[in-house]
């Protein structure tokens, strides 16, 4: 129901993405579909609100308004780098501080349990905001960042329901199935088709850093996968494996060269398939079976 009318009002407006030497499409196209995506999943989670009576999961649903209205406002004005980079520090810092939940168990990794909070604060802000930027850099090709963001939230569902984290779990379930119709849309659609958009990125991965904080936290029911034999930090990385990996070593390596991190280039995984005659179907589809 949302879709038509996002696209609708993006194509209305121009906000669209411009083909360059950078982009792989060589004709705008929309990026309002974060802007669905997000409607759809609003709905659901505050549906999941009221059956479960679990009030704590609304500044997740805040944080994940401001930063879809950042990430837009960005599709749109092109907002300098520092600036969103701020907002997400605040933001994280933020969720960190309404929620109570980030990363301060190691869950037995290198035989360390709790860790101080002069380490744990620090440390879950760099991976909060590490996370929301690798998610964000993603978008580079027709149903990766949508196809992930199924993969992801499904294997988090998988996680919370195995150790009765119910809310946790529905609101992964609600998230993975509100970007479903957006894939179809996006990899099939020809007169349809649109992008996530920052908008939509910086939403997932906002949401995807709060299930690691609720996964990594000892004040959480996830504790007891540590009891199980279950390497909690190992499976947390494992699952976001792809992208912060394929960001450490993109921004390294223009660090190396004397340019700034946040500099626009081609060297993603995703490009370097394009460039050996990958499909964007295929690309996508061979990253996610990685």
């Amino acid at each position: 129901w949302m879709f038509p009318k996002a696209l609708k009002y993006a194509k209305k407006h121009g906000i669209v993405d411009n083909p360059n030497a950078r982009k792989l499409q060589r004709v705008p196209v929309p990026v309002m579909g974060g802007v669905a995506v997000y409607t759809g999943l609003l709905v659901a989670t505050i549906a999941i609100v009221f059956i479960t009576h679990n009030y704590r999961i609304i500044p997740i649903i805040f944080a994940m308004t401001v930063m879809l209205a950042i990430g837009v406002w960005d599709d749109i004005k092109n907002l300098p780098a520092t600036l969103r980079f701020i907002v997400e520090i605040a933001l994280v810092w933020g969720l960190m501080a309404s929620t109570g939940k980030y990363i301060d168990s190691f869950h037995g990794l290198w035989g360390i349990q709790g860790v101080d909070v002069f380490v744990s604060l620090p440390l879950s802000l760099l991976a909060g905001v590490g996370i929301i930027n690798a998610v964000n850099l993603i978008d580079g090709v027709d149903g990766y960042s949508s196809s992930y963001g199924i993969l992801t939230n499904m294997v988090f569902a998988l996680i919370f329901f195995s150790v009765g984290y119910r809310t946790m779990g529905l609101l992964s379930v609600a998230c993975a199935c509100a970007i479903v119709p957006f894939f179809f849309h996006n990899v099939f659609g020809k007169s349809s088709k649109m992008f996530f958009g920052d908008g939509g990125t910086l939403m997932l991965g906002t949401l995807m850093s709060f299930f690691v904080f609720s996964l990594l936290s000892s004040k959480t029911i996830c504790m007891t996968l540590a009891h199980r034999g279950i390497g909690t930090v190992a499976l947390a990385l494992a699952v976001l494996a792809i992208p912060v990996f394929d960001t450490l070593r993109v921004m390294s390596a223009r660090i190396v060269r004397g340019k700034s991190p946040f500099s626009p280039d081609k060297t993603h995984l995703h490009h370097l398939f394009i460039e050996m005659k990958f499909s964007h179907i295929g690309t996508s589809f061979s990253i996610l079976m990685m």
